[in-house]
């Protein structure tokens, strides 16, 4: 991919099927994505998670790195949890319906 025509539209599209599995909101309409940019050769996303604490962290990283890995155009990228600014509820897209994608039901 010519990272200087990086398309970032698209990226996030892929990004908008990662859900946060405690809200059922993709992280883009979360507000939790700060940064699609090039560095380099490498993609480098940016993002944070609700709170330092969340115990989604690694879950979502492994979904954010899924979501890179399977566009074809990019061969390397890098995955920041940032944590400033801090994430707060005001950064939500309006109008988001929570649970529009209901949490995965525990196995038993």
């Amino acid at each position: 991919m010519d990272l200087s025509t990086l398309d970032r539209t698209a990226i996030a599209g892929k990004l908008r099927g990662v859900i946060d599995p405690e809200l059922g909101v993709n992280i883009v309409d979360l507000g939790l994505v700060y940064g699609i940019y090039p560095e380099g050769d490498v993609v480098v996303v940016e993002y944070t998670v609700t709170t330092p604490g969340c115990p989604m962290r690694r879950f979502l990283q492994q979904k954010v790195e899924e979501a890179l890995d399977s566009i074809d155009q990019i061969k390397a990228f890098e995955t920041r949890v940032v944590w400033e600014p801090e994430w707060n509820v005001d950064m939500i897209k309006p109008d988001v319906e929570f649970f529009a994608h209901p949490p995965p039901r525990a196995q038993v």
